[in-house]
């Protein structure tokens, strides 16, 4: 996941920021209860302090946005979740939507996290691929993505898990139907913030 997370961050080009990847170790292999989520927090927030004077943003690259309020009151940072970044950019563009997410398991913290960032009225379904269907995760995410589409008449898919960044092109060819991946969205949102805090500046 951290090298796909890198190679889109190359791919990004941003104007206003350096962007670097750092992986967690002491962290559990999937977060998909609130459980993990607790377990991420320690870990999390060390390496942010451990960083503070390196990054003025960070990037929490996890679609549960775990820990997201506790670690924005422990540093003056700016700290994004690729969830709600998501979820804030699927709202921009007006459209029902539909989150297709790693797992069951996430289903209901993921319906959580639409009400509480308040996308829950155009939230049409939370899915995940079914593991029985033939051929890599690609097939899969666009069997569940064809499925939200074709059974709920939704008109967005929001990808929900860092693990499926890079792709949000190939369903979206495939579907006729704007897909959006959390961790572009919030690289869109960081380097927006650069650019507005250097464009305050200089006036």
């Amino acid at each position: 996941m951290t090298l796909a997370i890198t190679e889109l961050a190359e791919k990004f080009q941003p104007e206003h920021i350096d962007i670097d990847v750092i992986g967690m170790k002491n962290t559990p292999e999937f977060v998909d209860s609130k459980e993990t989520i607790e377990q991420t927090y320690n870990e999390t927030l060390k390496t942010i302090k451990e960083s503070e004077t390196e990054y003025d943003i960070f990037i929490i690259a996890c679609h549960l946005d775990p820990n997201l309020d506790q670690l924005r009151t422990e540093t003056d940072k700016v700290i994004i979740g690729i969830c709600e970044s998501s979820l804030l950019y699927s709202q921009i563009l007006g459209k029902r939507y539909s989150i297709v997410g790693s797992s069951n398991k996430t289903v209901q913290l993921k319906t959580e996290l639409a009400i509480k960032y308040g996308a829950e009225t155009e939230l049409d379904y939370v899915g995940y691929p079914d593991d029985s269907i033939q051929g890599d995760l690609k097939e899969r995410l666009l069997s569940a993505s064809e499925a939200a589409k074709e059974v709920y008449n939704s008109q967005a898919i929001v990808l929900g898990c860092a693990g499926f960044v890079g792709i949000d092109s190939y369903i979206e060819k495939k579907l006729g139907i704007e897909v959006i991946d959390g961790v572009y969205t919030a690289l869109i949102i960081a380097d927006g913030y650069a650019k507005y805090h250097n464009y305050k500046m200089i006036k």
